[in-house]
């Protein structure tokens, strides 16, 4: 399948279910006032792939 995830953990997840993941495609938006603290917990606790944050 093609995922579109920044999750390493649902890749994981699925490979799990036998599910061959031939790409993975991220997803980001501009982090802003309200929303910039939980993607940066979601990228430094969670490991999540955000490049904006």
């Amino acid at each position: 399948i093609k995922l579109l995830t920044n999750n390493p953990r649902k890749i994981i997840g699925l490979k799990g279910y036998g599910l061959k993941i031939i790409e993975k495609v991220s997803l980001e938006i501009e982090p802003g006032d309200k929303n910039k603290k939980y993607l940066n917990t979601k990228k430094y606790r969670l490991g999540h792939k955000l490049k904006k944050v």
